[in-house]
Protein backbone atom coordinates (compact mmCIF):
# COMPACT_ATOMS: atom_id res chain seq x y z
CA UNK A 1 0.00 0.00 0.00
CA UNK A 2 1.60 3.27 -1.00
CA UNK A 3 1.48 6.50 1.75
CA UNK A 4 -1.30 7.87 -0.71
CA UNK A 5 -3.28 4.81 -0.07
CA UNK A 6 -2.29 5.28 3.68
CA UNK A 7 -3.20 8.84 4.01
CA UNK A 8 -6.68 8.23 2.49
CA UNK A 9 -7.38 5.41 4.88
CA UNK A 10 -6.22 7.37 7.55
CA UNK A 11 -8.37 10.41 6.55
CA UNK A 12 -11.36 8.22 6.26
CA UNK A 13 -10.72 6.86 9.83
CA UNK A 14 -10.44 10.56 11.07
CA UNK A 15 -14.41 11.46 9.56
CA UNK A 16 -15.50 8.19 10.48
CA UNK A 17 -14.50 8.98 14.29
CA UNK A 18 -15.61 12.27 13.89
CA UNK A 19 -19.16 11.15 13.25
CA UNK A 20 -19.80 10.02 17.07
CA UNK A 21 -20.38 13.82 18.32
CA UNK A 22 -23.87 13.32 21.08
CA UNK A 23 -26.78 15.30 19.58
CA UNK A 24 -27.86 18.40 20.94
CA UNK A 25 -29.20 17.61 24.34
CA UNK A 26 -32.95 18.68 25.50
CA UNK A 27 -32.40 19.71 29.29
CA UNK A 28 -34.73 19.94 31.42
CA UNK A 29 -34.09 23.00 34.04
CA UNK A 30 -36.22 23.49 36.93
CA UNK A 31 -35.33 25.30 39.56
CA UNK A 32 -35.88 28.32 42.38
CA UNK A 33 -33.73 31.20 43.51
CA UNK A 34 -33.82 33.86 46.34
CA UNK A 35 -32.25 37.54 46.34
CA UNK A 36 -32.97 41.14 46.42
CA UNK A 37 -33.80 43.94 43.78
CA UNK A 38 -32.73 46.94 44.32
CA UNK A 39 -34.76 50.16 42.47
CA UNK A 40 -32.08 52.30 40.37
CA UNK A 41 -34.15 54.68 39.46
CA UNK A 42 -35.61 56.59 36.54
CA UNK A 43 -34.48 55.32 32.77
CA UNK A 44 -35.25 56.56 29.85
CA UNK A 45 -33.53 53.59 28.20
CA UNK A 46 -36.56 51.82 29.77
CA UNK A 47 -39.11 53.39 27.16
CA UNK A 48 -42.09 52.92 26.85
CA UNK A 49 -41.36 51.62 30.79
CA UNK A 50 -40.09 54.70 33.51
CA UNK A 51 -37.79 52.56 36.11
CA UNK A 52 -35.49 49.93 36.21
CA UNK A 53 -34.25 47.74 39.33
CA UNK A 54 -31.56 45.42 39.62
CA UNK A 55 -30.81 41.85 41.08
CA UNK A 56 -27.10 41.90 42.20
CA UNK A 57 -26.07 38.08 41.56
CA UNK A 58 -24.12 38.47 44.86
CA UNK A 59 -27.17 38.71 46.41
CA UNK A 60 -28.82 35.75 44.72
CA UNK A 61 -28.65 31.70 45.94
CA UNK A 62 -29.93 29.66 43.53
CA UNK A 63 -30.56 25.42 43.12
CA UNK A 64 -31.37 23.62 40.22
CA UNK A 65 -31.49 20.29 38.06
CA UNK A 66 -28.66 21.82 36.63
CA UNK A 67 -26.49 22.84 39.37
CA UNK A 68 -26.63 25.59 41.62
CA UNK A 69 -26.04 29.45 40.13
CA UNK A 70 -26.72 32.87 40.65
CA UNK A 71 -29.01 35.03 38.56
CA UNK A 72 -28.54 38.52 37.84
CA UNK A 73 -31.05 41.08 36.13
CA UNK A 74 -31.81 44.07 34.43
CA UNK A 75 -35.48 44.74 34.47
CA UNK A 76 -37.24 48.06 33.32
CA UNK A 77 -40.82 48.61 35.20
CA UNK A 78 -44.08 50.40 35.00
CA UNK A 79 -45.28 52.34 38.30
CA UNK A 80 -46.47 49.49 41.33
CA UNK A 81 -49.49 48.26 39.97
CA UNK A 82 -52.18 45.77 38.90
CA UNK A 83 -50.82 43.83 35.90
CA UNK A 84 -47.75 46.37 35.89
CA UNK A 85 -45.43 44.97 32.79
CA UNK A 86 -41.99 44.44 33.29
CA UNK A 87 -38.99 43.33 30.61
CA UNK A 88 -35.39 42.95 30.59
CA UNK A 89 -32.04 41.11 30.51
CA UNK A 90 -30.74 37.99 32.53
CA UNK A 91 -27.67 36.06 33.50
CA UNK A 92 -28.21 32.57 35.43
CA UNK A 93 -24.11 31.59 36.02
CA UNK A 94 -23.19 28.19 37.49
CA UNK A 95 -19.17 29.22 38.21
CA UNK A 96 -18.05 27.55 35.43
CA UNK A 97 -20.72 27.95 32.15
CA UNK A 98 -23.87 30.41 32.19
CA UNK A 99 -26.49 31.49 30.20
CA UNK A 100 -28.49 34.80 29.40
CA UNK A 101 -31.32 36.25 27.41
CA UNK A 102 -34.22 38.35 27.80
CA UNK A 103 -37.66 37.69 29.69
CA UNK A 104 -40.88 39.72 29.32
CA UNK A 105 -43.86 39.66 31.72
CA UNK A 106 -45.05 41.41 35.01
CA UNK A 107 -46.76 41.53 38.60
CA UNK A 108 -49.73 41.56 39.71
CA UNK A 109 -50.76 42.15 43.59
CA UNK A 110 -51.51 39.49 45.89
CA UNK A 111 -54.10 39.51 48.67
CA UNK A 112 -51.19 40.89 51.08
CA UNK A 113 -50.27 44.80 50.69
CA UNK A 114 -46.33 45.60 49.51
CA UNK A 115 -46.21 41.37 47.71
CA UNK A 116 -46.95 41.15 43.77
CA UNK A 117 -46.98 37.76 42.41
CA UNK A 118 -44.42 37.96 39.51
CA UNK A 119 -44.75 35.93 36.07
CA UNK A 120 -42.53 35.85 33.09
CA UNK A 121 -41.02 34.04 29.91
CA UNK A 122 -37.46 33.72 29.33
CA UNK A 123 -35.43 33.26 26.22
CA UNK A 124 -31.98 31.96 26.28
CA UNK A 125 -30.02 34.21 23.49
CA UNK A 126 -26.46 33.30 24.23
CA UNK A 127 -24.24 30.95 26.77
CA UNK A 128 -20.76 29.93 27.75
CA UNK A 129 -18.95 26.25 28.87
CA UNK A 130 -21.91 23.64 28.44
CA UNK A 131 -24.22 25.87 27.08
CA UNK A 132 -22.42 27.56 24.73
CA UNK A 133 -24.55 28.31 21.74
CA UNK A 134 -27.67 26.81 23.55
CA UNK A 135 -31.28 28.13 23.38
CA UNK A 136 -34.87 27.76 24.42
CA UNK A 137 -37.47 29.42 26.69
CA UNK A 138 -38.66 28.66 30.31
CA UNK A 139 -41.05 30.45 32.43
CA UNK A 140 -40.40 31.91 36.18
CA UNK A 141 -43.16 32.66 38.19
CA UNK A 142 -42.75 33.67 42.49
CA UNK A 143 -42.91 36.75 44.60
CA UNK A 144 -41.94 40.09 45.01
CA UNK A 145 -41.97 41.40 48.78
CA UNK A 146 -41.71 45.02 48.77
CA UNK A 147 -42.99 45.94 52.32
CA UNK A 148 -39.09 46.70 52.89
CA UNK A 149 -36.64 47.82 51.09
CA UNK A 150 -34.41 46.29 48.96
CA UNK A 151 -37.20 44.13 47.46
CA UNK A 152 -37.07 40.35 48.80
CA UNK A 153 -37.42 38.12 45.45
CA UNK A 154 -38.31 34.72 45.69
CA UNK A 155 -38.62 33.26 41.84
CA UNK A 156 -38.98 29.49 40.51
CA UNK A 157 -38.25 28.01 37.07
CA UNK A 158 -39.70 25.34 34.68
CA UNK A 159 -38.75 24.84 31.11
CA UNK A 160 -35.80 23.46 28.72
CA UNK A 161 -32.61 24.46 27.51
CA UNK A 162 -30.91 22.81 24.09
CA UNK A 163 -27.53 22.63 24.82
CA UNK A 164 -25.32 22.25 21.20
CA UNK A 165 -23.95 18.64 20.80
CA UNK A 166 -20.50 18.27 22.27
CA UNK A 167 -18.12 15.17 20.88
CA UNK A 168 -18.28 12.16 23.51
CA UNK A 169 -15.16 11.47 25.14
CA UNK A 170 -14.88 8.33 22.71
CA UNK A 171 -15.40 10.30 19.77
CA UNK A 172 -12.36 12.28 20.86
CA UNK A 173 -10.49 9.50 21.26
CA UNK A 174 -11.32 8.66 17.24
CA UNK A 175 -10.48 11.46 16.14
CA UNK A 176 -6.71 12.01 17.77
CA UNK A 177 -6.33 8.60 16.50
CA UNK A 178 -7.70 9.34 13.45
CA UNK A 179 -5.48 12.38 13.01
CA UNK A 180 -2.18 10.43 14.38
CA UNK A 181 -2.64 8.01 11.23
CA UNK A 182 -2.95 11.47 8.88
CA UNK A 183 0.44 12.46 10.47
CA UNK A 184 2.45 8.82 10.15
CA UNK A 185 0.87 8.87 6.61
CA UNK A 186 2.30 11.66 5.46
CA UNK A 187 5.73 10.97 7.08
CA UNK A 188 5.89 7.03 5.59
CA UNK A 189 4.78 9.12 2.57
CA UNK A 190 8.08 11.83 2.64
CA UNK A 191 10.68 9.08 3.73
CA UNK A 192 9.55 6.87 0.44
CA UNK A 193 9.86 10.07 -1.58
CA UNK A 194 13.43 10.82 -0.16
CA UNK A 195 14.25 6.91 -1.18
CA UNK A 196 13.22 7.38 -4.56
CA UNK A 197 15.00 10.33 -5.15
Amino acid sequence: MTGHHILRAALAAALLGGSGAAAAADLAFTGSVTGVSTLIGLDPTCDPLPFRTQIDPASTVGHSSLGDFTLGTSTCIAEAGVNAPSFGTFTIDFGTDSFSGSFDGGSTFSDTPGISDTAWLFTILDGTGRFLGAFGTFEAAGLADARTRPTHVVIGFIGNIVAPAVPEPASWALMLLGFSGIGLAMRRGQQVLQQIA
